[in-house]
């Protein structure tokens, strides 16, 4: 990956493939959530809390494989979902700083980057696309949801909801996997706090979360349909 700081000077004949936009999460398990899109996601994929590796601050994300640069929704030409989060719709798109000095950036080596890619970012008439302008409400969405995020985490450890969770899975084809370092809500917990946490959203969204954790199976699901789908190509005859 190599970022850019996007300008009309040295980008204005860009074109954009979105569906290979797409292929740049092929490797990504884990994908970084803000606030007011936690429900929605978590509709489709399981939703934790994970550690930034720097600064061990939590963050809340969607799982979408079950080991570290594994995607089980990518089907091999785009994301199998029916959801997608805000940080996949915005490939191959950045920010760059904050606050004031946020600016947007593009990733020069993105597969998305296509002259013959259907999004261009300025019309013939010289004018920001529709795509683009659609990108640039993604990305105020999630400029504007970081310090909403960070609230929200620190009402989860503050109530003490958050839990540690070890995903100890057993597959079809005598495989295992343990997946640490994820960290989710603790129904329990949540039951005993939800008269103290003065915001009805706030309480949903953690209900949400607590509720997304079911989908794990979807996802071992998954994993089983993608090993039998190798099994049977390496099988003999098949």
């Amino acid at each position: 990956m190599k970022l850019a700081q996007l300008t009309r000077t040295d980008h204005a004949d860009l074109r954009i493939d979105p569906a290979r936009a797409a292929a740049s999460a092929a490797t990504v398990h884990l994908v970084p959530l803000v606030a007011d899109e936690i429900r929605t996601v978590a509709r489709q994929f399981p939703v934790f809390l994970a550690k930034d590796g720097e600064t061990g601050a939590f963050y809340p994300a969607a799982l979408m494989g079950l080991e570290p640069h594994e995607n089980l929704f990518w089907n091999g030409s785009t994301i199998d979902a029916d959801v997608l989060p805000l940080n996949l719709l915005r490939l191959p798109f950045f920010v760059g700083g904050e606050g004031a000095e946020a600016v947007i950036c593009i990733d020069t080596e993105s597969p998305a980057i296509d002259p013959a890619g259907p999004c261009p970012i300025v019309t013939a008439e010289g004018s920001e696309s529709d795509y683009f302008r659609s990108v640039q409400a993604i990305l105020g969405r999630l400029v504007q949801g970081q310090e909403p995020t960070r609230r929200l985490v620190d009402l989860m450890l503050e109530h003490k909801v958050v839990r540690e969770f070890k995903l100890d899975l057993a597959f079809h084809d005598g495989s295992t996997s343990l997946l640490t370092g994820l960290y989710g809500i603790d129904e329990v917990a949540l039951g005993r706090a939800r008269d103290g946490i003065a915001d009805f959203a706030d309480l949903m969204i953690m209900a949400a979360m607590c509720l997304s954790q079911d989908h794990v199976g979807a996802l071992v699901r998954r994993r089983n349909a993608r090993l039998a789908a190798q099994a049977d190509w390496f099988t003999p005859g098949a």
